[in-house]
C-alpha cells in the first residue's frame, strides 16, 4: 500500500503551478479546471492536461508568450471568479426568497391561517415597499407564496419539526401520557397524544406527539392502536412509560375493552410495570360541581336568556336597552354546559343585569317570577359567589407549566376554602360571598343559611370522592413537593436514607427554596440520592390534566372550520403540531434538503 501511494506521489499527481502558465489550468475541487472550457481534468497528472490542451486550445492561445501568457492567465482567472461570484450570489439570492417563504409559511400555521393568505402578505409587503422604498418592489415579488407552494412548505416544517420531537424523545428518562379525541366539523374523529419526558438533565419536553383522524369506530381498541402507532414514530419504549392522563370517557376509561383495559394487558404480556393513570383533574372539577344541584337557578336564568337571544327582534331591542342604560354589559352569554367556565359567566351577568332584564321583560309582558323573588334572588347570588370560587381554581390548574404538586396544592386548597365556607354560610357570615352580601345591604333579603350549607357540603363531598386518587399519592406529592418537610417514618425504605442525608444538607436546604424544582433536583449528585432523582423524574412529567388537549381542540376548531373543511388529514396535523410546539423549524437543514431552490416567476 506504502509502494502504490508512493508510486502515486512520483507521478506528479499533486497540482504543480507551472502548469496554470502552460496549460492554463487551475486546481478546483481536488480537480484540474480548464480556465479556457471550463472542463474538470479527474486526474491530476501533466499528461492528461498537456493532451487536453494541446488537442482543443494549442492553436488559438500557443501565439500568448512572455508577460502576454501571464496577462491572459490572469484574465481567465478573473472571469473564472466573476463566474463564480455571480452563481455564488444567484444561489444566496434563492437561498433568502426560500428562505423567506418557509417563514412566512411558518407564521400562517401558528396563526392557523388558510394557505392562499401568503399572497395576501406578499401584495402587502409590495405596497408597503413601493411607497418606502420605491424601485425595490422586484426583490419582494420572487418570494414564492402560491397557495401549492406554501403547501409543500407547511409539509416541509411539519416533518422538520417532528424530527426533532423524535430526537428529543429518545433522550427520555421517562414520560408521561395524556390523550383526548373529538370530532372536527367533517365528524371525523381526532386523537390528540401528547406527551411530557424528562431526560437525564431535567429538561422538560412537553410536545404534541401526534394526531391520528379516526374515520370509523373510536373504540378503546381503536384508539390503543392509534397509540400504538404514535408511540412507534416517536420511538417510545413501553418501558418509560409511567402514567396516562385521560379524560372519562368509556372508549377511554374502561377497565376491560377501554384504552385502560388495553393498554394494561399489553404491558403486562411484555412483562413491564402497570402506569398510573389518571382522570384530568380539570373534568374531575367540572363534574363535582355539575354534581351540585342548581336547577332551581339555573333553569329559569337559560330560558330567560333563551327567550332573549332566541328571537333575532327581541335581541337586538334587548341590546339597544342596554346602551339606553349606558350598562356596563352590553349582552347575555348563552350557557353551554361543556364550556368549563360557562356557568359562572351566565350567572354573574343575569345577576348584574336583573334590574335591566326585569325592566325589559316588563316591556314585553313576559313574566319571571323569581326576578320578583327575593328569596330567589338570594339563591342566585349565591351560586354567582360559589361558582366564582370554583371558576378561580379551573382558571388556576389551566396554568401550562403546571406540575402534579402544584394541581394537587390547588385541590387542597379549595376544599379547605369549602370547609371555610361552609362554617360560614351556617353563622350567616358572607365576608367570603360579596354578592349576596351586597344583595342583603340592598334589599334587606334573609339568606337561606341552610341551603347554601348543604350546597357546600355536596360540593366538598364531591371534590373528596373524585380526588381520592390524588389523596393516595399524597405523601409521595408532598416528598417531591418539599423533602425537607416529611416525615422520613412514614416513607418507602428506599427513600429514607438519601432523605435523612437531604435535610441535614443546609446548601441544599437552601437551594430549595430558591423555588425551581427542576433545578433542584438536577443539582442533586447521582451518586448519593439515586432513588431520589429517579423519582423526581417521574414526578416532573406528570399531566395532571388535558388541558393541552382541549387547547388544541380549540385551535382545530378554528383551522379545521366550515370554510376549510376540506383541509387533508395530513395538513391538519401538521398545522396543529406546528401551532402547538414550542419548537421552531431548522432553517438551515430545510434548504440543504431542497435540491432546487424556486423564486417566483
Amino acid at each position: 500500500m506504502d509502494r502504490k501511494r508512493r508510486k502515486v506521489d512520483n507521478e506528479g499527481r499533486i497540482f504543480n503551478p507551472e502548469w496554470s502558465t502552460k496549460y492554463f489550468f487551475t486546481h478546483c475541487n481536488e480537480k484540474a479546471l480548464c480556465l479556457i472550457c471550463n472542463e474538470n481534468v479527474a486526474v491530476l497528472k501533466e499528461y492528461n492536461l498537456r493532451r487536453h490542451y494541446e488537442t482543443k486550445h494549442e492553436r488559438t492561445y500557443s501565439q500568448y508568450t512572455g508577460a502576454q501568457r501571464s496577462e491572459k492567465l490572469e484574465q481567465l482567472k478573473r472571469n473564472l471568479e466573476s463566474q463564480r461570484a455571480v452563481f455564488k450570489h444567484r444561489r444566496t439570492e434563492n437561498e433568502a426568497l426560500t428562505k423567506a417563504s418557509y417563514k412566512v409559511t411558518y407564521r400562517l400555521a401558528r396563526k392557523g391561517k388558510p394557505f392562499t393568505d401568503a399572497e395576501l402578505i406578499k401584495s402587502c409587503v409590495v405596497d408597503m415597499v413601493e411607497e418606502i422604498n420605491p424601485g425595490f418592489e422586484s426583490a419582494y415579488n420572487m418570494v414564492s407564496l402560491s397557495r401549492s407552494t406554501v403547501t409543500r412548505r407547511l409539509e416541509d416544517i411539519g416533518n422538520n419539526i417532528v424530527h426533532q420531537i423524535v430526537d428529543k424523545a429518545d433522550q427520555f428518562q421517562v414520560y408521561f401520557l395524556a390523550l383526548d379525541e373529538s370530532t372536527d366539523v367533517c365528524d371525523t374523529s381526532q386523537l390528540l397524544v401528547f406527551f411530557r419526558g424528562v431526560d437525564s438533565e431535567f429538561n422538560v419536553t412537553q410536545e404534541l406527539a401526534s394526531v391520528h383522524s379516526m374515520h370509523d369506530t373510536t373504540t378503546g381498541k381503536d384508539i390503543f392502536k392509534e397509540l400504538e402507532k404514535a408511540l412507534l414514530e416517536c420511538k417510545l419504549d413501553w418501558s418509560k412509560l409511567k402514567c396516562v392522563t385521560i379524560d372519562e370517557g368509556k372508549n377511554m376509561s374502561g377497565v376491560k375493552k377501554g384504552l385502560v383495559g388495553q393498554l394494561t394487558r399489553r404491558v403486562e404480556s411484555s412483562g413491564l410495570s402497570k402506569p398510573m393513570f389518571l382522570h384530568c383533574i380539570i373534568h374531575q372539577q367540572a363534574l363535582c360541581v355539575k354534581y351540585v344541584d342548581m336547577t332551581c337557578v339555573l333553569k329559569p336564568v337559560v330560558e330567560t336568556i333563551n327567550y332573549i337571544r332566541s328571537h333575532g327582534l327581541i335581541h337586538r331591542q334587548f341590546r339597544e336597552f342596554l346602551k339606553e342604560t349606558d350598562s356596563e354589559i352590553i349582552d347575555l352569554p348563552f350557557y353551554t354546559a361543556v364550556r368549563w367556565l360557562s356557568c359562572g359567566k351566565v350567572l354573574s351577568h343575569f345577576f348584574q343585569l336583573r334590574e335591566e332584564i326585569k325592566l325589559f321583560l316588563l316591556q314585553k309582558n313576559h313574566h319571571v317570577p323569581g326576578l320578583y323573588d327575593t328569596d330567589w334572588l338570594m339563591k342566585l347570588a349565591f351560586f354567582v359567589d360559589l361558582i366564582s370560587h370554583v371558576n378561580q381554581l379551573n382558571i388556576c390548574m389551566q396554568r401550562e407549566n403546571n406540575l402534579i404538586s402544584d394541581v394537587f396544592s390547588l385541590v387542597k386548597t379549595f376544599r379547605s376554602k369549602l370547609l371555610l365556607l361552609g362554617r360560614n354560610v351556617q353563622h350567616q357570615n358572607l365576608e367570603h360571598l360579596p354578592t349576596c352580601a351586597k344583595l342583603r345591604a340592598e334589599t334587606g333579603a334573609a339568606f337561606p343559611s341552610s341551603f347554601a350549607a348543604e350546597k357546600v357540603r355536596e360540593l366538598h363531598k364531591q371534590f373528596t370522592e373524585r380526588f381520592s386518587d390524588l389523596d393516595a399519592h399524597a405523601e409521595e406529592i408532598k416528598m417531591f413537593q418539599n423533602p425537607f418537610d416529611c416525615d422520613v417514618d412514614r416513607l418507602p425504605g428506599r427513600f429514607q436514607m438519601e432523605i435523612i442525608e437531604l435535610q441535614s444538607n443546609d446548601l441544599l436546604r437552601a437551594r430549595h427554596k430558591e423555588g425551581d424544582l427542576a433545578q433542584f433536583y438536577k443539582s442533586l449528585q447521582p451518586e448519593k440520592f439515586p432513588n431520589l432523582k429517579e423519582f423526581a423524574h417521574g414526578s416532573l412529567s406528570i399531566f395532571g390534566t388535558t388541558y393541552l388537549c382541549e387547547q388544541t381542540f380549540s385551535k382545530m376548531k378554528y383551522v379545521k372550520s366550515k370554510y376549510r373543511s376540506t383541509l387533508t388529514d395530513e395538513h391538519l396535523k401538521s398545522l396543529l403540531i406546528i401551532g402547538s410546539s414550542k419548537l421552531v423549524p431548522d432553517y438551515s437543514e430545510l434548504l440543504r434538503s431542497r435540491q432546487q431552490l424556486h423564486r417566483s416567476h
